[in-house]
């Protein structure tokens, strides 16, 4: 939680008022982007939220879902069991009302412009990273 805090405090409302964000991002950044980071990405045309190719570990499957509206990067982490039972598939910015408190609230991240993006990505597949060996590691102990 505390590295999503400090996403979302770099790339905050305040730093980024409405007028100031990329409210039109082209699709083929966004595979550039993730292709630049060694994911293969996808478009839901339907749900409207690009995602990286589904990842199997030892019987699970690892999704990592983001929705860009308005500026607004929302992060979505999937998990599902060897069954395709959803496990896990909540917006970042959920996990602190669930894990803290059902009235504190960490805001998704805000982007001005394409660098936003991409320094906002680096950190969120870096953390997304980390969550997938911490889950993996925990599901070998149980």
């Amino acid at each position: 939680m505390e590295r999503y805090k400090e996403l979302s405090d770099k790339f905050s409302l305040d730093r980024t008022p409405k007028e100031k964000r990329l409210n039109i991002i082209t699709g083929e950044l966004i595979f550039d982007v993730f292709e630049d980071f060694g994911y293969r990405v996808k478009f839901d045309r339907r749900e409207k939220f690009f995602y990286i190719e589904p990842i199997k570990e030892n019987g699970y499957t690892f999704g990592f879902h983001i929705s860009i509206f308005k500026g607004l990067v929302e992060l979505i982490w999937v998990v599902r069991d060897s069954q395709n039972k959803v496990i896990l598939g909540t917006p970042l910015m959920e996990f602190s009302r669930r894990l803290i408190s059902p009235d504190y609230r960490i805001m998704d991240p805000v982007i001005a412009n394409y660098d936003d993006f991409e320094n906002v990505m680096k950190v969120a597949f870096e953390m997304y990273e980390d969550f997938k060996q911490a889950f993996m590691k925990i599901a070998a102990e149980d």
